[in-house]
C-alpha cells in the first residue's frame, strides 16, 4: 500500500490537501490536473478517473471528520465510518499472486474499477489498517491554530504538536515571543 510523505498513512496525505493557512481553507486537488498530479505523487493510478474528483472531494470530507475526531480523542460519526466503508467495499475484484516465479511473490488486487474508486478504496485500507494498528492515540492536528494539517506522531516520546516545526512551529513560536515582548513593554 503506498504511504504518504514523510512516512505518513495515505489516508493523512489525503485529508491534508485541503488544509488552512493561517485560518484561509486552501484546496490543492481542486482540478483533474491537480487530482493527476497527486495520484502521479502517490503511485496511485490515474488513467481512468471518469470524473471521481467529486467523489473523492466527498470522502475527503469524511475522512477528515473521522481524522479529526480520532485527533480529538472522539469517536467518528457513524456517517463518517459508513463512506470509508463503502470505500472498501465498492472495488468488485478478486485477490491473486502475482510475480509467482521469483523468491516474493506479492499479493494483487485485480479489479475492473476505474481510478477514482481504486484511490478510494486505497485511501480507506489505509484508514482501516492505521485504527486496527492501535496507534490512534498518535494521529494528531497540528498545535498551530491556523494550520489544520493532520499527522501521525512518529516520535520516540510522542509529543510532537506540529505538523512542521520548520513552518507551523517556528511561526507559532515566533509570535508568542513578539507576544511576550510586547507585553513586557507595556
Amino acid at each position: 500500500m503506498p504511504a504518504g510523505a514523510g512516512g505518513q498513512p495515505l489516508f493523512v496525505d489525503f485529508v491534508n490537501p485541503l488544509h488552512w493557512y493561517e485560518g484561509v481553507p486552501i484546496e490543492l486537488i481542486g482540478t483533474h490536473a491537480d487530482l493527476a498530479a497527486w495520484l502521479a505523487e502517490h503511485e496511485l493510478p490515474a488513467q481512468r478517473l471518469d470524473g471521481g474528483l467529486t467523489a473523492l472531494h466527498a470522502l475527503r470530507q469524511h475522512a477528515r471528520a473521522a481524522t479529526e475526531a480520532l485527533a480529538t480523542r472522539r469517536t467518528p460519526t457513524a456517517a463518517d465510518l459508513d463512506a470509508l466503508n463503502a470505500a472498501l467495499g465498492t472495488p468488485a475484484g478478486r485477490l491473486m499472486l502475482v510475480d509467482t516465479e521469483t523468491p516474493r511473490p506479492q499479493l494483487a488486487f485485480e479489479t475492473d474499477a476505474d481510478d477514482a474508486v481504486l484511490t478510494a478504496f486505497q485511501v480507506a485500507l489505509s484508514f482501516a489498517t492505521f485504527l486496527e494498528s492501535g496507534d490512534r492515540q498518535r494521529l494528531k492536528l497540528c498545535a498551530n491554530p491556523g494550520c489544520g494539517f493532520a499527522f501521525v506522531d512518529t516520535s520516540i516520546n510522542g509529543t510532537r504538536r506540529w505538523c512542521y516545526m520548520r513552518y507551523c512551529g517556528n511561526r507559532f513560536k515566533a509570535r508568542a515571543f513578539r507576544r511576550r515582548k510586547t507585553e513586557a513593554r507595556r
